[in-house]
């Protein structure tokens, strides 16, 4: 089973709690958590969407097996 797995870095280097998703996110959903997490409502920082944070979006191979 693969998931998606969407963390976050800010400028001033601040981490963001991974999500995680079934499917991949869109980028409509990206955009919403980058300005979520991003806590200055300009639109004019270096990151993603605008924002003054970096997203980090992976899939992820996820083990269900617990031996």
């Amino acid at each position: 089973m693969k998931v998606w797995v969407v963390s976050g870095t800010s400028e001033s280097a601040d981490h963001f709690e991974p999500l995680v998703f079934s499917k991949k996110p869109s980028q409509r959903t990206l955009k919403k958590i980058a300005r979520t997490w991003d806590a200055d409502d300009e639109s004019d920082g270096p990151g993603d969407f605008g924002t003054y944070v970096y997203l980090d979006v992976n899939e992820v191979e996820v083990d269900g097996e617990i031996e």
